[in-house]
C-alpha cells in the first residue's frame, strides 16, 4: 500500500495552512502530530495517525508513544511505514513532506519549502535551522 498527493495538492497545502495559522497548540486536539496529520490528509485524502492512538494531554500522549513504538520518532516513521510513506534523505526535502525533528525534544511538523511548519501556544509556528532526523513522504 502506497500513499500518494492528491492533484492540486498544492493548492491545499496552502488552503490548509492559511486556515491553520492562529489556532493555538493544544495536547490531544492540535499537536504536532495532530497538525501534521490534518495537512498530510489535506493533501493525500489519508490519515497517517492509526485510529487506535488517542490522547489528551502531555501524560497520555506520553504514554500513546511509548506503547505504540517507543519514542516519537520512531512512532511517527511506524505510521508513516504503515501509510505507505517513504523515507526521503534530509538533504532532499520538499514543500509538504513531514519532518521528524529535534529541539530539546523530538518533534514532528511539516515542510514547507523553507522552514518546518508545527503548532506553537499562540499560531503556527516556523522553525528554522532545526536539526532534521527524519523526512518523509506521500
Amino acid at each position: 500500500m502506497s500513499i500518494s498527493k492528491i492533484q492540486d495538492w498544492e493548492f491545499a497545502f496552502n488552503d490548509f495552512i492559511d486556515q491553520s495559522r492562529n489556532k493555538a497548540f493544544a495536547y490531544g486536539s492540535w499537536d504536532c502530530c495532530l497538525f501534521s496529520n490534518a495537512c498530510l490528509k489535506a493533501i493525500t485524502g489519508k490519515d497517517i495517525i492509526p485510529k487506535t492512538l488517542k490522547w489528551k494531554d502531555e501524560e497520555t500522549a506520553y504514554e500513546a508513544i511509548k506503547k505504540y513504538n517507543g519514542t516519537l520518532g520512531k512512532s511517527v516513521a511506524k505510521a508513516c511505514k504503515k501509510a505507505g510513506m517513504r523515507e526521503i534523505p534530509k538533504s532532499f526535502v520538499q514543500k509538504g513532506d513531514l519532518v521528524i525533528y529535534k529541539e530539546e525534544n523530538e518533534l514532528v511538523g511539516i515542510w514547507d519549502g523553507y522552514a518546518v511548519l508545527t503548532p506553537t501556544d499562540d499560531c503556527l509556528g516556523v522553525k528554522n535551522n532545526v536539526d532534521i532526523l527524519e523526512v518523509w513522504r506521500a
